[in-house]
């Protein structure tokens, strides 16, 4: 006991052996009263005030969990606007626990996630940062809020910024978690160094897992599947992509968490382009496309529209894609990263069709400034190469030649980055160039170099027409229109083309003037069986449209048709119909 007690027990009882007030040791009490009258009356304000602030916190915790359960079932039928909401209030309630509120942030987080405009989390980012963890209970719900409040960043193109978030939720897991969240918080820090470029690092968090098997939780080893499959892919094993690709999307369909297995689909489908299989990446994004329409995945259905539109648009279908890009700009979200997105795949659709409509909807100023400050060089390279390919349009050849410059120095590898390479041969200055082809070099280097051979070689025919040297640039034009036909890039394929004089374009494709055509061309109109002359003979779209004196999207109308009669898939397919 010490000193001080012991002073106030001592004079207590002198204060009662003298008849005093035992409490404030001056005023006598009333007879038979140990404590005077307002000593008394002061003890029970304090205990009314005790009561109603605990009355109080009663009121308030039931209204948290009321919200919280109100989220919770809204979340069950897919109302995901709602359901953040609820989880809002429930946290803006004052006074909730620091267990309750890691559990809402983390709640609120995932939800969100899944509505058509998520809020940003950085109100709740001291939160989580700064809990104090003192048991592994609390640590791993440290552990989840911070992994969700980095991965709501990533929406609003704060990718780059969400790192500490990582690397903390790491350091908590190694300290005070258990092997599970040790585990959990290294994959999420992997599959986010992938997201930036940063494939070595990222494979260095994935080796020191340790073995992930049939023991480890569903979400580990989605995670772990997903995280090598996209390491494999930026290293050209196309094999290994696969295999670990395709195990992610079989465990991710067993997984509640539908963000997840549309991200797993949407990354393996983007890995397959870039190891030169679209029709397989095309494949997969309609699965993901199917699965967030049909559970109404908010901003997510905007997003994989546009994903889909970049597709189409590649394989030379952009009368179609016009269509995803319509039904994206329907939405009416203002995710920042949709924003990207509009710009990055909205605006060479919108210039290949001379839409301006469309290009003035997707021409979204702020797209450039979040893609830079996302880090990510998967968002830097499409859209820095759209808005480039636009101010090229407009004339702004001082801004084009800034704007190259600065996405060729924040971007380190070529897969995803395909169109930014294209266009800095187009428009870019020359000083650039070697720089823009050291990016090629360095992934033809890699096995499955496919799509690299084929853009080296458009990228040197560009470089040569521009440089006025036609044999060379002829001669790589017509080998890189081959390539990409393959692939099935077919609107590459005419961009190569269309450095071809239309003289020696003929010989391209065979020349059937001479052959009647085949029964079921019979029934195409006339103006549709000239336009499959011309497509015969190899001319472009925008050829054709100025010889038949017609708007290339007029084209564009006529070949959708035609090859829907046909039962084709493309305009390179019509000499095999004319063949059968």
């Amino acid at each position: 006991m010490s000193k001080k007690v012991e002073w106030m027990l001592q004079r207590r009882r002198q204060a009662q052996a003298a008849g005093l007030c035992g409490t404030c040791c001056k005023r006598s009490p009333e007879a038979g009263r140990r404590i005077c009258a307002l000593c008394t009356e002061s003890a029970r304000g304090r205990s009314r005030h005790r009561n109603a602030t605990l009355r109080s916190r009663l009121e308030l915790q039931r209204i948290v969990e009321a919200s919280e359960r109100a989220g919770d079932k809204a979340r069950e039928y897919h109302l995901y606007e709602d359901a953040a909401q609820h989880y809002r209030e429930a946290l803006n309630v004052t006074a909730v626990a620091s267990d309750d509120q890691l559990r809402l942030v983390e709640k609120l987080g995932s939800t969100s996630l899944l509505s058509l405009s998520p809020i940003t989390m950085q109100p709740w980012q001291d939160v989580a940062s700064a809990t104090s963890v003192d048991d592994s209970q609390k640590a791993e719900k440290t552990v989840e809020a911070l992994l969700q409040i980095a991965r709501n960043l990533w929406t609003y193109s704060n990718t780059k910024d969400s790192l500490p978030l990582y690397e903390r939720a790491v350091r908590v897991a190694e300290i005070h978690g258990t092997e599970r969240l040790r585990k959990l918080a290294k994959v999420h820090l992997a599959q986010h160094l992938n997201a930036l470029g940063q494939f070595d690092a990222a494979s260095k968090q994935l080796e020191n897992l340790g073995t992930i098997d049939r023991t480890d939780d569903l979400s580990i080893r989605i995670l772990y599947h997903h995280a090598q499959g996209y390491v494999a892919a930026m290293r050209g094993l196309a094999d290994r992509t696969y295999e670990h690709h395709e195990t992610a999307v079989r465990l991710a369909k067993r997984d509640s968490d539908l963000f997840r297995v549309v991200s797993v689909l949407g990354d393996y489908g983007l890995d397959a382009i870039s190891l030169g299989d679209i029709e397989r990446g095309k494949a997969l994004y309609e699965q993901a496309l199917l699965i967030v329409r049909r559970n109404h995945l908010g901003w997510l259905v905007p997003h994989l529209c546009m994903g889909y539109a970049g597709i189409l648009a590649r394989m030379g279908q952009q009368a179609a894609a016009r269509g995803y890009l319509l039904e994206a700009l329907s939405s009416g979200t203002h995710t920042p990263l949709v924003e990207e997105r509009f710009a990055a795949v909205g605006i060479p659709i919108a210039l290949y069709l001379r839409d301006e409509s469309i290009l003035t909807q997707c021409i979204r100023p702020t797209a450039i400034s979040l893609a830079f400050q996302s880090g990510v060089p998967a968002r830097i390279g499409p859209v820095a190469a759209a808005f480039a390919h636009l101010y090229a349009v407009q004339g702004k050849r001082s801004q084009t030649r800034t704007l190259l410059r600065k996405a060729l120095r924040s971007i380190n590898y070529v897969d995803e980055n395909i169109e930014v390479l294209v266009v800095a041969a187009q428009y870019g200055a020359l000083a650039d160039a070697p720089s823009a082809r050291a990016l090629l070099e360095k992934r033809l280097r890699l096995p499955s170099a496919h799509l690299a051979e084929a853009c080296m070689l458009l990228f040197d025919a560009l470089l040569g027409h521009r440089m006025h040297q036609p044999e060379l640039a002829q001669r790589t034009a017509a080998e890189a229109a081959e390539r990409f036909g393959q692939l099935h890039w077919y609107a590459y394929s005419d961009l190569a083309r269309s450095l071809i004089p239309s003289s020696q374009a003929k010989s391209v494709a065979p020349v059937l003037h001479d052959r009647p055509l085949a029964g079921s061309l019979l029934t195409l109109t006339e103006r549709e069986q000239q336009v499959v002359e011309l497509v015969l003979q190899g001319y472009t779209n925008r050829e054709i449209a100025e010889r038949l004196s017609i708007r290339e999207h007029t084209v564009e109308k006529h070949m959708g048709s035609i090859m829907g009669r046909l039962g084709i898939r493309s305009r390179y397919q019509l000499e095999d119909a004319l063949a059968e």
